[in-house]
């Protein structure tokens, strides 16, 4: 299933998490929506671009300070 499907249909209706359930080990959710566009270090994520762009472009952490780090546009 596309993750954007997906977020589009949560937003519409949140009791409904389909194809998600709550207990689903995170191998059983990477092959539903593919490998993760987010990685967390303790309080630091680093996230990634879409599928064609997997490149880093933010970093971010909202716990003891507020960070957040974005790459540059790309031209």
């Amino acid at each position: 299933m596309n993750f954007e499907i997906w977020r589009n249909q949560i937003l519409h209706e949140p009791k409904n998490i389909s194809p998600l359930k709550f207990g689903m080990s995170q191998d059983e959710i990477i092959e539903i929506f593919g490998k993760p566009l987010i990685l967390k270090y303790h309080d630091i994520e680093l996230h990634f671009g879409t599928q064609a762009c997997q490149a880093l472009h933010l970093i971010y952490c909202d716990d003891e300070i507020d960070l957040c780090i974005t790459a540059k546009p790309y031209k």
